[in-house]
């Protein structure tokens, strides 16, 4: 689930990865209202492409 709308119409898929980063961690500490906040989020897994599209990279973080 991409909680923050997904970056098709921001930015290249290829350079979106620190905004997945951003939006997990805020996710993991509440710092959202309403829809968009994942009601009791402990655990975000992201996945990202750089590289001009021909690396990846996977993360998953928790809350403490």
């Amino acid at each position: 689930m991409n909680t923050n709308g997904g970056g098709l119409s921001y930015t290249h898929p290829g350079m979106y990865g620190i905004f997945l980063l951003i939006e997990a961690t805020r996710q993991l500490r509440g710092d959202f209202t309403g829809e968009r906040q994942v009601k009791d989020a402990e655990l975000a897994l992201v996945h990202g492409t750089g590289g001009v599209l021909s690396s990846t990279s996977t993360v998953v973080l928790g809350r403490g």
